[in-house]
């Protein structure tokens, strides 16, 4: 059971539903305030952060298939909404830093044999946007899909982790040492979140979903049934897909654990902190057999300590715990969101959503959202 959260009205909640230019129309609507600050702040920031804006468009070779006719359709309700351009819509979702997430991981305990699913959702952008760039949750009821629901960022669409309502819960992260192509090519992460949040309700036709991505640049992604005590994790680079159909856990950061690259291109902060992440969730390197494929998290861990484990400070390396997060410690700088569920239902979303980095928790349980 995961612990009890603080339910807080600090924590935007939009119900979004209808086909894809009225989901983005209600949200732009809902959210027009936040999406006007940020969509202005970032213009203020450009050129001091990353350089000048570059001419974003022309780096897309098929702007159609990148985010799909639904994806555009959204694109402009957002900004029908929120009565702003859509051109600073794009800008602002196609900018290289506007996209994160880092540490993520699934398993179970070897005591009580209970599952968790937990992942911190880093975003760099926050760093120079932190007063206008404000977090939320959507609750989604498209046309013909799955329910589900995604914490959201202002003006950014779609999401990259959330969870539906046949109990598949997803968490993502930016493969840092996944080589970048030039021009963009293949399709949006976060409309490949979407798609498989909207269209799968089961692990297998998750798989099937991931053999056949195609995105731009790397990323991975994990999918659970916490109730089954299950888990399928991917990485695509590019058309290339990999999926680990072994091992029922995984631990991850920001670099590639299917692929083979090369070693100088791993982050040095990356793997710092997937380093204490072992140390914190598997110390003894237990395995569930001789060939070594499966991780068992400690026995000695509880699993409403897992929160604890995704707020980390320690530097893994200088055996120190900072007072505030850092590029080499779990808990990053640049937090916004953390996700955690477990296997009764229960997920807990924690949201950074002031210039204070002050945290807002709220407890779900699907029942309370997904009524038939």
């Amino acid at each position: 059971m995961i612990a009890d959260g603080i339910v807080s009205s600090s924590i935007p909640v939009y119900k979004l539903s209808g086909d894809s230019y009225s989901i983005g129309f209600s949200y732009g609507s809902q959210d027009k305030e936040n999406i006007r600050r940020v969509l202005s702040h970032h213009v203020d920031v450009a050129g001091w952060y990353g350089g000048v804006l570059v001419d974003v468009l022309s780096l897309i070779i098929d702007v159609g298939s990148f985010w799909g006719e639904d994806g555009l359709a959204e694109l402009q309700g957002i900004a029908d909404g929120a009565g702003v351009p859509v051109e600073s819509l794009i800008y602002h979702n196609l900018q290289k830093y506007a996209v994160g997430a880092c540490s993520h991981f699934a398993g179970c305990f070897l005591g009580s044999g209970e599952f968790c699913h937990g992942a911190n959702i880093d975003v760099p952008v926050l760093l120079i946007l932190r007063d206008s760039l404000t977090f939320h949750l959507q609750y989604r009821f498209p046309v013909g899909g799955i329910p589900y629901v995604i914490p959201g960022m202002a003006a950014v669409l779609m999401g990259i982790g959330g969870f539906n309502e046949c109990g598949l819960f997803l968490s993502s992260s930016m493969l840092i040492d996944a080589a970048q192509p030039k021009q963009v090519s293949g399709k949006f992460h976060g409309k490949i979140v979407t798609d498989l949040l909207s269209s799968c309700g089961t692990i297998d036709e998750a798989s099937r979903f991931l053999a056949n991505v195609s995105g731009w640049g790397g990323w991975s992604i994990a999918v659970s049934s916490p109730r089954e005590k299950r888990v399928i994790y991917a990485e695509y680079h590019g058309n290339k897909t990999m999926i680990d159909s072994v091992n029922n856990s995984f631990i991850c950061s920001n670099h590639s654990r299917l692929f083979q690259v090369d070693n100088s291109k791993i982050p040095e902060h990356s793997r710092i902190r997937y380093e204490r992440l072992n140390t914190l969730l598997n110390p003894n390197k237990i395995t569930n057999n001789t060939s070594g494929n499966k991780i068992y998290f400690d026995p000695n861990k509880k699993i409403n300590e897992i929160e604890t484990i995704l707020f980390d400070r320690h530097n893994h390396i200088k055996k120190t715990d900072s007072k505030f997060g850092t590029m080499n410690t779990i808990l990053r700088v640049d937090h916004a969101v953390t996700l955690l569920a477990d296997d009764k239902n229960n997920y807990a979303i924690t949201l950074t959503n002031d210039a204070e980095q002050k945290k807002f928790t709220t407890t779900i349980n699907t029942s309370d959202i997904f009524i038939k």
